[in-house]
């Protein structure tokens, strides 16, 4: 049996539900918060993630956790985090939200300003949208094998 496709308003309440949650864990991301990031992420082997660093893949709460920890630990002082892009697609079992991410601050002593690939993937638990899935990515030049952090929205070729 087949259910009908939700309603066009339910679809836009679903993805300002969605849009609203980006947006929560884009201000606990700048706070370098973990405790309140984790809040977004579904809970153990439940959810898993793809990221930027090692490992190829990253399975259950504890292990993002320390990623989280480790990561902010290489950056001084704040962070700033813009969405660009971002596009909603969601029903009422499973939500997507697919953007352009650029991250600001200091790494290593050094200035850090770069734009990853995101693809969050939301699922209703316990009657609160958690991330099951986290995809980050930066466009590879397979010639020369180095990752190519100068694109952005606007420069999408460099």
């Amino acid at each position: 049996m087949t259910s009908a496709p939700p309603s066009e308003a339910t679809e836009r309440v679903l993805c300002r539900q969605i849009t609203r949650r980006m947006q929560d864990w884009k201000t606990s991301f700048e706070a370098k918060d973990v405790d309140a990031m984790m809040s977004f992420y579904a809970d153990g082997d439940a959810f898993s993630a793809f990221d930027l660093m090692p490992p190829i893949e990253f399975r259950g709460g504890d292990m993002w956790r320390r990623n989280w920890v480790r990561f902010f630990a290489a950056f001084e002082g704040p962070l700033r985090m813009e969405f660009s892009g971002l596009e909603v697609i969601a029903s009422p079992g499973l939500s997507i939200a697919r953007l352009m991410v650029r991250l600001v601050g200091r790494m290593d002593g050094r200035p850090f300003d770069a734009w990853v690939r995101t693809t969050n993937c939301f699922r209703p638990v316990d009657g609160e949208w958690l991330m099951v899935h986290d995809h980050v990515s930066m466009p590879l030049d397979f010639g020369t094998g180095r990752t190519l952090m100068n694109l952005s929205p606007t420069k999408p070729f460099g």
